[in-house]
């Protein structure tokens, strides 16, 4: 269909909709003819103005045209009333358009009050006064009639809007908060609405007020606002507006009172409340079930942005050590005269490729690591662990520092035969970077100490590494443990890494329920500890049986 023919179309068909549903609302016993409490076209009004545009505004005066001279008004009062129903629809279009982040599925809060506050009231104040200025114009309203028939007027619009306008939004377009309810909830609010409906407007349960007697069908609308999101709460309270109509029409339930315009007034008022109410409960929850899909979402995000990057750093990891093997093998080859004999100057430049080689395996291994840490399972391998026998494997993975450094190593152990609750594997690689790190830091012959003691109660077990070596500045031991921290920055640093030691080692600390703490003084040296749980006194015992008994 041609856009124009579209838009003619939409025009005609949202004003035989409007003409029908005003004369649904005028035959609820309007003031003077016109002016009636139930006006269901000011909710489809604002619906079509803010889903179709302000082009369909010719639509709602000509419904509102058509409408009044049926109902008797002159042609020229059908009309400025028809201006003034099309003028409020637009005014409260542009109104709630000016909302920063205006939603058209009402899932915030901001965008419910808007349509309540700048719409239903603040908009309907147009047509109101229009209208009745317009039938006094005309001599259909009296002096005497002005303040009942506007007061009708405006209330029937306002109630409207709050009560057809969300059910169109809300069904017309796709909301946002995800929502799983079981259909055996859905029956049950089915029942439970019907059941209370009945009893409230129905029933013979006479209560202190009409407000007290509705109070419990304000709470089963509460629970569609909450559960159902807007959907189900306007459709709720559009579906109780209905049966409550009907039955004070027929002078049942805590709103029949004698004349017909007290019982809708009073009825419509309620029901303003109880949809602007369930509106809001239903923005608000949808507003926090959004916000933590947007949480969710980002962290699904962040886990994929996590494991791509460890597994670029793995590929790259293993990529890299190729070459590196090949750098390795080829200077060893050298050293041995294969490829002839060496001057003083070619040794000593094969030396210092071999001493970056290593260099930079080091860091492949440190980034590796970190990899490994991070992926690792949480679950724990737990065994009781021999302190002696992890601290003589860690040893061995800093022998060629040791050696090349001329450094001395010693131990000091309270009791050759403390024993923890871990994972053997993860204390050994805890260990190993504590050592490697006292190693890089500690200067030629300088002194790595070896440690482990049992607190007073015998509970925890603190293994620490001890060097001699450059210090950490106190400013500095607060971010100690942070991924990629280093003490020196640039590209002028003395020593090599990239500072994830520490990290990879609180990490596994913590997995086996255990803490890396360090004390340090520049200049003097540095202090890491793990401390971890002590086996048992009886698994302690077993332990130190089966040591001396293998040394037997």
């Amino acid at each position: 269909m041609a856009p124009r023919l579209r838009l003619v179309a939409q025009n005609l068909g949202l004003a035989a909709v409007y003409f029908i549903a005003a004369r649904f609302g005028l035959a609820f016993n309007p003031v003077s003819g016109f002016a009636t409490v139930i006006w269901p076209p000011t909710g489809i009004a604002f619906a079509a103005i803010l889903l179709l545009g302000n082009r369909v505004a010719p639509g709602i005066f000509v419904g509102a045209l058509v409408a009044n001279l049926f109902a008797g008004a002159p042609l020229a009062v059908a009309a400025a009333i028809g201006v003034g129903n099309a003028s409020e629809a637009l005014v409260g279009g542009a109104l709630l358009r000016r909302v920063r982040n205006f939603s058209i599925t009402l899932e915030n809060v901001p965008s419910a009050l808007a349509l309540i506050v700048r719409a239903a009231m603040l908009s309907t104040l147009i047509s109101a006064t229009i209208g009745i200025a317009s039938l006094y114009a005309g001599g259909i309203v009296q002096s005497s009639q002005i303040g009942d028939a506007w007061r009708a007027w405006w209330v029937g619009d306002m109630v409207g809007c709050l009560l057809i306008t969300p059910v169109i939004l809300v069904w017309r377009t796709t909301p946002r908060a995800k929502r799983e309810v079981h259909w055996l909830e859905t029956a049950g609010l089915v029942v439970a609405l019907v059941v209370v409906s009945a009893l409230t407007f129905f029933g013979n349960v006479k209560l202190a007020t009409p407000f007290n007697q509705a109070d419990l069908l304000g709470a089963v609308l509460l629970w569609s606002a909450i559960r159902f999101g807007a959907r189900g709460a306007t459709t709720a309270v559009l579906c109780v507006s209905v049966a409550a109509i009907v039955a004070t029409a027929l002078r049942f339930g805590p709103f029949a009172m004698p004349a017909l315009s007290d019982r809708l007034l009073l009825l419509q008022t309620f029901m303003g409340i109880i949809a602007a109410t369930c509106l809001l409960f239903s923005a608000t929850v949808a507003e926090r079930r959004i916000a933590n899909q947007e949480v969710r979402r980002a962290q699904v995000a962040a886990e994929l942005a996590n494991s791509a990057k460890s597994q670029f750093l793995r590929v790259m990891s293993h990529e890299l050590r190729t070459p590196l093997n090949a750098i390795q093998g080829f200077a060893e080859l050298m050293e041995t005269g294969v490829y002839g004999p060496l001057n003083e100057k070619q040794t000593d430049a094969l030396k210092r490729i071999e001493k970056n080689e290593q260099d930079l395996l080091s860091l492949i291994n440190e980034m590796l690591g970190f990899v490994d840490a991070e992926n690792a399972p949480a679950e724990v391998e737990y065994t009781d662990v021999q302190v002696a026998e992890v601290i003589e494997a860690a040893q061995r993975v800093i022998a060629h520092d040791v050696a090349r450094k001329h450094l001395v190593l010693k131990r000091e152990l309270s009791d050759p035969y403390i024993a923890v609750r871990a994972d053997a594997k993860g204390l050994e690689q805890v260990l190993a970077s504590l050592l490697s790190n006292a190693a890089k830091y500690s200067n030629d012959g300088g002194t790595i100490t070896l440690g482990a003691t049992v607190d007073a109660v015998g509970k925890k077990v603190r293994v620490w590494v001890r060097d001699t070596g450059a210090g950490i500045r106190k400013d500095e031991l607060a971010r100690v443990f942070e991924p990629f921290f280093q003490a020196e920055g640039g590209t002028t640093r003395r020593y090599s890494g990239i500072g994830l030691g520490l990290t990879i080692a609180r990490n596994l600390a913590q997995r086996m329920n255990g803490e890396v703490t360090i004390e340090s003084e520049a200049g003097v040296g540095t202090m890491a500890s793990v401390v971890l749980p002590a086996t048992s006194p009886q698994a302690r015992s077993e332990v130190t049986v089966s040591v001396v008994r293998d040394a037997a």
